[in-house]
């Protein structure tokens, strides 16, 4: 007298069309805005890396740094 879920749904298969469109659609938003995060982060990285190397450069060799200087036009 009482259906339950499944005989009141019938067998459906374990991935419809439905489904697949779902995720079509998840994939299409989600896709790129996870390749532009990780060219941004990236360009970020190799910005402060390069701001790092020279701070480094320039805290390791002030005396020859001011000699190039006065050479220069």
């Amino acid at each position: 007298m009482f259906a339950t879920l499944s005989t009141a749904t019938g067998d459906q298969p374990g991935f419809s069309v439905t489904n697949l469109i779902i995720l079509l659609v998840a994939v299409a938003v989600f896709y790129p805005l996870q390749k532009k995060l990780r060219e941004v982060v990236s360009r970020r990285r190799r910005e402060r890396w390069a701001e790092e190397a020279r701070r480094a450069e320039r805290e390791q060799e002030p005396g020859d740094r001011s000699a190039q200087d006065d050479d220069q036009p």
